[in-house]
């Protein structure tokens, strides 16, 4: 078996960087196979790990495909791919135990490496003390982030009635595989881990990442705390959240009237607009979205323009020739500007503010309509005004992996529909009832394979 134990004993750190593969001699959690050895020895070197390309991903690319504004007419039915069993919300997305499982590797192998951080920097060498603390805060962060993943796929949305009883996922703080796989935390038992992490994180992180957006800042961790607590319905708190990680001068939006193309669009790491970026596993593949939702947009919206492709005559009459793909200017599936000012705004609809909620969704529209047609919106009532910030929550957050959480939320509040995937000719192939068990991923035959007495989730 392979097996790494952290050296105490002396201030190098030898790390045998993991891929998620399934061995037969390794009974464990992540099944985590060296694939040869990083050495990290000065603080300089846990700094320059956090910026590696592992670290700088973070949610699957197939979140999207889970989700109800995708439309992949040509998908084989039965399913010949994990891409296909995702797209048709399959029990399981593989039976081959070899296969590595295509969200949770991902999420337990970032997790490791944070684990590594959190659990070496204090013995590195040439460094300060605030550096250390600095660095460590930085993988709280992203080991909360992680967890925010694994917790919104593979357990039942957070209830607080039934979260200190609901099975959630393994809690894991060490890099020694040798160790036995911990039990299933209960729901309420991760997001307390979740917040903790954020908590302890905030003191020792800098005031800001403009130099480089995939690292943790003050503002990252109230965005993602703002993300989290969204996602716990705990609305006051995500939009208290929201508002501190945009601060008393939010950064400004880019307003698509300025930019000839999308070209025009910087850099993730260096765009102002983004709080916490993070790449998805796969950011180069498109996603062919539902004409439902392509005609849900104003023919003057430039997001049309400058985020997909195949746009035709904009009547959408064809499924599967319009597509998502912004070129060269990948969706953040980190947090945004956006994003916060977004939960700000259903928050004020929710509770009746109105004129508070139009004017952080209005703050965006005018970035995105045509200045020469651009109107604000304008209405008194609250049930408009928060079907408006659903619809442009649909619109900004498009494909950055999120809507599926958002489906889960609203079915969880029993406003989902009974949700269809089409076949090329318009025949039903697949069905996703409201309340279905789907709506939460089954544990990954790979990972019970080695932990056979795990428990399931309800089929």
């Amino acid at each position: 078996m392979h097996q790494l134990r952290l050296m105490k004993q002396i201030p190098i750190l030898i790390l045998v960087a993991a891929s998620i593969a399934v061995s037969t001699s390794c009974n464990k959690y992540l099944d985590v196979e060296p694939k040869g050895k990083v050495i990290l020895s000065n603080v300089s070197d846990y700094d320059l790990f956090l910026n590696g390309q592992t670290l700088t991903s973070s949610g699957a690319r197939e979140l999207n495909l889970l989700a109800d504004d995708v439309d992949m007419p040509a998908t084989p039915l039965p399913p010949t791919t994990q891409e296909n069993m995702v797209y048709y919300w399959a029990t399981q997305f593989t039976t081959d135990e070899k296969l590595p499982p295509v969200f949770w590797g991902k999420h337990y192998s970032n997790i490791y490496r944070y684990n590594a951080v959190l659990n070496g920097i204090d013995l590195a060498g040439n460094g300060t003390a605030t550096d250390k603390k600095r660095i460590k805060a930085e993988a709280l962060l992203g080991r909360a982030f992680e967890y925010f993943y694994l917790i919104n796929l593979y357990a039942k949305p957070y209830n607080a009635t039934t979260a200190a009883k609901d099975l959630g996922v393994p809690f894991i703080t060490t890099t020694d595989i040798s160790q036995e796989t911990p039990p299933r935390s209960t729901v309420a038992d991760i997001y307390k881990h979740i917040l903790d992490d954020i908590t302890a994180a905030i003191p020792d992180l800098p005031t800001g990442n403009a130099a480089n957006r995939y690292r943790g800042s003050v503002p990252a961790a109230y965005s993602v705390l703002a993300r989290i607590y969204y996602y716990m319905d705990k609305m006051t708190d995500a939009a208290a959240a929201a508002s501190k990680a945009l601060g008393t001068m939010p950064p400004a939006l880019l307003d698509y009237n300025t930019i000839a193309s999308k070209s025009g669009i910087p850099s993730m790491a260096l765009r102002p607009f983004e709080l916490y970026a993070r790449y998805s596993t796969n950011s180069s593949m498109r996603e062919y979205p539902t004409i439902e939702m392509l005609k849900t947009f104003d023919v003057n919206d430039l997001r049309l323009l400058y985020l997909y492709g195949g746009l035709g005559d904009l009547s959408f009459k064809k499924r599967g020739d319009a597509y998502f793909n912004p070129n060269g200017t990948p969706a953040n599936f980190g947090t945004s500007v956006e994003e916060m000012k977004l939960i700000i705004a259903e928050e004020a609809a929710l509770r009746s503010d109105v004129d508070a909620a139009l004017t952080q969704i209005n703050d965006i529209r005018k970035c995105r309509i045509k200045k020469a047609v651009y109107q604000p919106l304008a209405t008194t009532d609250k049930d408009i005004a928060l079907g408006w910030v659903l619809r442009e929550r649909k619109f900004e957050l498009a494909y950055r992996g999120l809507r599926w959480f958002d489906m889960r939320k609203l079915n969880a509040a029993g406003k989902m529909p009974l949700l269809r995937r089409m076949g090329a000719n318009d025949q039903v192939l697949v069905e996703l009832p409201p309340n279905s068990p789907k709506y939460v991923l089954q544990i990954p035959v790979s990972v019970l394979y080695f932990n056979p007495d795990m428990p399931r989730n309800e089929e």
